[in-house]
């Protein structure tokens, strides 16, 4: 349940153009120049960006398999010693 934006929805039916204004406005904003308005539409039409993650600084045991994969398909080099073999898995 999203309590605000169910209240957005309704107040958004009585006026239908609002948000189109709205979005007109934002990218004015962002035409000119304004960097909180252009940040805003590229995290709304791109995605916001993932938070880099340094490996050295958390267990590896700690890491969901998505932030796994994200750090395996970065590429970049690692300034770490990296191990030679996964250890066996705990029983």
């Amino acid at each position: 349940m999203k309590p605000f934006r169910d209240a957005l929805n309704l107040a958004l039916r009585g006026r239908p153009l609002a948000l189109r204004r709205v979005a007109d406005r934002l990218l004015d904003a962002a035409e000119g120049g304004d960097l909180a308005s252009i940040k805003e539409l590229v995290d709304r039409l791109d995605g916001k960006a993932m938070q880099q993650i340094e490996p050295a600084d958390v267990p590896l045991d700690r890491l969901s398999d998505a932030e796994l994969y994200a750090i395996a398909a970065s590429g970049r080099t690692q300034e770490y010693e990296e191990p030679k073999a996964l250890p066996a898995p705990a029983e």
